[in-house]
């Protein structure tokens, strides 16, 4: 220690000395700058000296070099990432012994972190805010939901540049049973961008920016299925779509705007990506031998067996699907064929493979999948080797006319109602070997992508490669009568969007004269990652387009967080804390409304106990069965004790949570358990011992009554639930 803090002395005076400039040109030795990067890290991390091992590893590249330091005890052992300037790149910590995980007896064990997820946060921003350096500042993502006996608090965010976002992130965690920071790890412009830092200084005005922005969008008008409930008749209504398109920014140190699309395509030509591609095989699955006593089938198993009755053989479905000659199939070999049952319709499918080798190896693959008992054709997918001199002997127009050919006789009354939505033709040298053509429903000069038949063809024998179909059958279709302008719903969708002014990471040209660019171009780079200041179109909210009647952006539904409920009858209610604490940890009841004085019913305890183990109950689409398994795994009840409707008395409710905890054994214990509720001689003998564990345990407070054989309330089940989680 002594000969690092001389060494730290003396680089000090040395630069306070003003030495010859050939003197402050030589380079340091390797111990040197491990010794400079330490001292940094120790005094920014503030590590003591409790270690009684240190080493230092160097990983040197001519970007940004990085230490990776390690310090060990008996127990533990800390290691940080850091670059040569001291910014601490990543942090680990370790501890044999701090427990960094809840304790619990059993499958079910409910309790809340010792550290709350705001305390944590806290300690996180702190430390954060201690190994940023420069320009940086963060921003931590809102995330209101936790874990639930968690050892850790995890947060992670964003590393902001001037103020401005920018592509860095980082995260974070605190260990809940002592607070201390455990891992850290963040993104760094060292090694990932060069040129530094641009100026937060916009040349150019956000409205010009928005201008240019606004020029390269585009929409289309088509037909989109409407929403509507089990069983009502689907309505296509005319929607606004955005086109798919390059990606743009405008720079907002010179004003233009830039194809960001193209500037990747031009990087990659330099060697910026690369690709692989991986193969897959079929396997058959082995038959079942055969022998032994038939043992007798339930009812369920033979309604099941039924399903498959009349379905087609292995070698009936071959020979109907050879039958249709445009598949191709003379030269495939059957491999296997397998049958799956839907479990809604109950309809069978077969699913057969083909394959076919070639003299020189190449394997070829077609999958047909069709209906079971009849052999009518479904869909075909087929996987062909890459040949990087595949030849073409069946045009693109011509596939076109055998791919509509092949649908009017396959498909001929929906084929009708199609036209050309889509077509790819192969090319030589891309993948695959076939051109690809979809055909939607048109009406009112407008297509509905939704109700579509897509289809294939073998270049080389003009083969169905490919076959696909998605149709909702009786659709009405709203008039095209009284829609808004292309550009009043362009200027909408515009609208939507933030033009964003941020720090962004572009590919750009090196600059030979440019500070680190000699390595990446000595090794073949033309282009590397830079940071531009630049505006570009950021949306808050998805959204699917512009509604061609209304002229209003349709916003996606929003997937629910399953990780966070929220009440709305909750105001003034004496349960208000305690169910907005279980809450946050994923604990209660879905469907926004707790309904607090509601009679406690046995599928609504199981709902809030099982929920502690991460998953919620939606009563409208949830499955009961699929709860209550659940709780059977878990230890809360027994298949016997089922009875979703019945009301839970307060006693019921304290007997299950301590058996569910391991306690049943000891309260059944007699003679020894004595409590302080006011109607103590009221409690039976059998619920004794469960009533003075739960006094003793802090569940329900012994200075009023038990009330044993009182129906809850669901209020009453989350606040004993609570008191046990924070006993």
């Amino acid at each position: 220690m002594k000969k690092l803090v001389s060494l730290v002395l003396t680089a000090a005076l040395l630069g306070s000395l003003g030495i010859p400039a050939a003197a402050e040109s030589a380079p340091a030795s390797t111990d040197q700058r491990l010794t400079k990067v330490t001292a940094l890290v120790k005094r920014t991390l503030g590590i003591g000296d409790g270690y009684t091992e240190f080493s230092g590893e160097l990983w040197e590249n001519a970007l940004a070099p990085t230490w990776n330091l390690n310090w060990s005890r008996e127990g533990g052992n800390l290691s940080v990432e850091a670059t040569e300037s001291g910014k601490v790149l990543s942090y680990r910590l370790y501890e044999e012994d701090v427990a960094v995980t809840s304790p619990g007896r059993g499958s079910f064990d409910p309790s809340f972190p010792a550290l709350t997820r705001a305390q944590a946060q806290t300690i996180a921003k702190t430390f954060v805010d201690k190994v940023l350096v420069g320009p940086e500042t963060a921003v931590f993502t809102e995330n209101p939901s936790a874990r639930l006996s968690t050892g850790t608090h995890r947060f992670g965010g964003e590393i902001r540049l001037n103020g401005l976002s920018s592509p860095l992130s980082f995260s974070v965690s605190v260990r809940t049973s002592d607070g201390a920071v455990t891992s850290f790890r963040r993104d760094s412009l060292e090694g990932s961008t060069i040129g530094g830092v641009p100026s937060a200084k916009a040349a150019a005005s956000k409205g010009a920016a928005g201008a240019l922005l606004k020029d390269t969008l585009a929409l289309r008008l088509e037909y989109v299925l409407a929403d509507a409930a089990e069983g009502e008749a689907r309505t296509a209504v005319l929607r606004y779509l955005p086109e798919a398109g390059d990606q743009f920014y405008v720079d907002a140190q010179t004003g233009k705007l830039v194809n960001l699309t193209e500037l990747y395509q031009k990087a990659d030509e330099g060697g910026f990506a690369n690709g692989m591609t991986a193969a897959s095989a079929d396997m058959a699955a082995p038959e079942a031998a055969a022998g032994g006593s038939t043992p007798s089938l339930s009812r369920v198993e033979q309604e099941g067996i039924a399903k498959l009755e009349g379905v087609l053989s292995k070698e009936a479905l071959d020979k109907t699907i050879r039958g249709i000659t445009a598949l191709g199939l003379s030269r495939y070999t059957l491999g296997s064929v397998s049958y799956s049952v839907d479990k809604e319709t109950g309809d069978v499918s077969a699913r057969i493979t083909y394959s076919r080798r070639e003299s020189d190896g190449r394997l070829w693959r077609r999958t047909v999948l069709c209906d079971a008992k009849t052999g009518d054709l479904l869909s075909v997918s087929s996987s062909v080797p890459h040949m990087e001199n595949q030849e073409m002997s069946v045009p693109a127009d011509k596939a076109q006319e055998i791919a509509a050919s092949f649908l009017t006789g396959l498909w001929g009354a929906d084929f009708a109602k199609t036209d050309l939505y889509a077509g790819e033709p192969w090319e030589s040298g891309s993948w695959g070997a076939f051109h690809s053509f979809t055909f939607a429903q048109k009406e009112n000069g407008y297509f509905l992508p939704e109700n579509r038949l897509s289809v294939s063809v073998d270049v080389t024998d003009g083969s169905i490669s490919g076959l696909e179909r998605s149709w909702t059958a009786d659709v009405t279709f709203d008039s095209p009568e009284g829609i808004v302008d292309e550009a009043a719903a362009l200027t909408a969708w515009f609208e939507h969007y933030d033009v964003s002014l941020a720090y962004r990471s572009v590919p750009v040209q090196l600059d030979p004269g440019a500070s680190g660019a000699a390595p990446l171009l000595e090794a073949g780079y033309a282009y590397f990652y830079g940071l531009k200041l630049s505006y570009a179109l950021e949306e808050e909210t998805y959204c699917q387009g512009v509604d061609a009647k209304s002229g209003q952006v349709v916003t996606a539904e929003a997937a629910a967080d399953r990780g966070a409920l929220t009440y709305s009858d909750l105001d003034g209610h004496w349960v208000k804390d305690q169910a907005e604490a279980l809450a946050l940890y994923g604990i209660g009841w879905q469907g926004g409304a707790f309904r607090p004085e509601e009679a406690l019913k046995q599928r609504d305890l199981v709902a809030l106990l099982v929920s502690t183990s991460g998953y919620l109950f939606d009563p409208a689409e949830g499955d009961p069965d699929d709860l209550y398994r659940r709780a059977y795994d878990m230890g809360l009840l027994t298949r016997a004790d089922r009875a979703d409707e019945r009301p839970v008395t307060r006693g019921e409710i304290v007997k299950l949570l301590l058996d569910g905890l391991g306690y049943r054994e000891a309260a059944g214990f007699t003679g020894i358990y004595t409590c302080s509720y006011a109607d103590r001689d009221q409690i039976s003998a059998e619920l004794l011992g469960y009533a003075a564990l739960a006094q003793g345990l802090g569940l329900v407070s012994g200075t009023g009554s038990f009330a044993a054989d009182r129906t809850a309330t669901r209020a009453e089940a989350a606040v004993l639930l609570y008191n046990l989680m924070s006993r």
